[in-house]
């Protein structure tokens, strides 16, 4: 077809990333833009939505230079993240960002609450800036804010709302991520004037359905600055600790965000002064088990799933003299990994579903070691996607069904989600794996019991 592009974006917490994708999820062009987070106080990390709306701007153009006409706009983004809309639809300040804990102290007084939930970032608002909250007439996950801007219509997906469909100030218009909100009105795109945008959905499912998870017993792991992580469920299930979200249709996710990642390994390449670059030290460290190497529980920022504290914090375990930096970026990926089973292992445990593979995405997942690792720390295959940018192929996945393409996210998955490697969990590690998951949990439990109160 002369126009099989779909205009797909991926807005993460550091970049803006914009991809022309055809129907067999193939990526023809891509274009990334650097965002800046403010952080204005300890605790605190915000942006200016417009800032989305400049980076928007400049990568779609920068993609579009020379394309034909594409056939419709999708756009996935952080989620956990609240935009304040006035009843003009206009921003009011800057949006609170997934890792802002300001929150914590009124948490408290919340059932149930933790200072990463909105509800609880609301309340803070009305007792902190009290004319600030009573101008608010909407609140709304980023791609909503970018959606609305581009077509005129405020709207959420039924993926995102399914876990957040109490709160005050939302909108009543919530459709699947696959049909379409309105048409690009935006004076600012006017080269896209009536192309259909579909509301698309939070980061983690465009990831994790553009690396192929959408059938039950497949997990999913997307590595970026944090890990993402679910088991996919042909029914719904209420864990303690994980996030119950409806994926498609037909099939549910248990699981939840990681304040761990690879900004584990970077503070630590960095802190420990790791030789060569993070890339090359990661791959070069992570080749093979390392079985006296300390083990790392790696809370440094507090942690979500499963735990959802702000005050739990990270440990090496069994340090001595012969240690070297080497080591320790090998007992943080390792960390990282067990932070991912701790996820999946309750996720499994919770609704009686067995993972049979880890689907992997982000930047994460670019590592032939990490992923290795992780197939031993976990037992299960791990699969890698064969796109870089998983997201924008599951964004275009997305378009591509509510365009009748495909009939459903599941044939999408198979003609647009490309397999690449597969990595095997080697059973010459398997016991020495298990013996250091015994030993993460319990000191997992102990960090825990030590925390202060939040």
């Amino acid at each position: 077809m002369r126009n099989d592009l779909i205009l797909a974006v991926d807005v993460g917490g550091s970049a803006l990333r914009v991809g022309l994708v055809r129907f067999d999820g193939t990526v023809t062009a891509t274009a990334t833009v650097g965002l800046a987070v403010d952080a204005p106080r300890a605790g605190w990390a915000e942006i200016d939505p417009d800032t989305w709306w400049q980076a928007l701007l400049r990568a779609s153009r920068r993609v579009l230079r020379g394309a034909p006409r594409v056939a419709a706009l999708c756009i996935g983004a952080l989620t956990r993240t609240q935009v304040m809309l006035d009843a003009d639809g206009r921003a009011l300040g800057r949006a609170i960002l997934f890792r802002d804990r300001r929150a914590a102290a009124i948490a408290r007084e919340l059932d149930g609450a933790s200072a990463f939930d909105a509800r609880a970032r609301l309340a803070w608002i009305e007792r902190h800036q009290p004319r600030r909250y009573a101008r608010i007439a909407a609140v709304v996950e980023p791609k909503d804010y970018l959606n609305h801007r581009l077509t005129g219509v405020i709207a959420a997906d039924t993926v995102t709302r399914s876990r957040d469909a109490t709160l005050p100030f939302t909108t009543a218009h919530v459709v699947a991520p696959w049909q379409a909100i309105g048409t690009v009105q935006a004076t600012a795109f006017a080269r896209l004037a009536g192309v259909p945008v579909f509301a698309g959905s939070l980061d983690t499912w465009t990831a994790a359905v553009g690396a192929g998870a959408v059938e039950p017993g497949q997990a999913y792991d997307i590595g970026g600055t944090s890990e993402a992580v679910g088991l996919i469920t042909a029914h719904a299930a209420r864990v303690p600790g994980l996030l119950h979200l409806a994926w498609t249709e037909t099939m549910h996710q248990i699981g939840g965000p990681t304040q761990a990642g690879a900004d584990c390994a970077r503070w630590c390449h960095d802190t420990f002064r790791v030789p060569g670059s993070l890339a090359a030290a990661v791959d070069r460290v992570g080749s093979a088990l390392r079985r006296e190497a300390p083990l790392f529980l790696p809370y440094l920022a507090g942690e979500r799933a499963p735990v959802w504290s702000t005050t739990v914090r990270g440990a090496f375990h069994r340090i001595d003299r012969q240690h070297l930096p080497d080591d320790f970026l090998w007992s943080t990926l390792e960390g990282v990994a067990h932070a991912v089973r701790d996820i999946l292992q309750r996720a499994q445990a919770g609704t009686g579903v067995t993972a049979h593979e880890v689907r992997v995405a982000g930047g994460g997942a670019r590592s032939d070691a990490w992923c290795a690792l992780k197939a031993d720390v976990l037992g299960l295959p791990v699969v890698r996607t064969r796109a870089a940018e998983a997201g924008l192929v599951g964004a275009a996945m997305a378009a591509a069904v509510g365009l009748g393409v495909h009939a459903g996210p599941g044939s999408a998955a198979r003609r647009m989600a490309r397999s690449g490697r597969r990595f095997l969990p080697r059973a010459r590690y398997a016991a020495a794996y298990a013996q250091r998951a015994a030993l993460y949990d319990a000191i997992r439990d102990a960090a825990l019991a030590l925390a202060p109160s939040p």
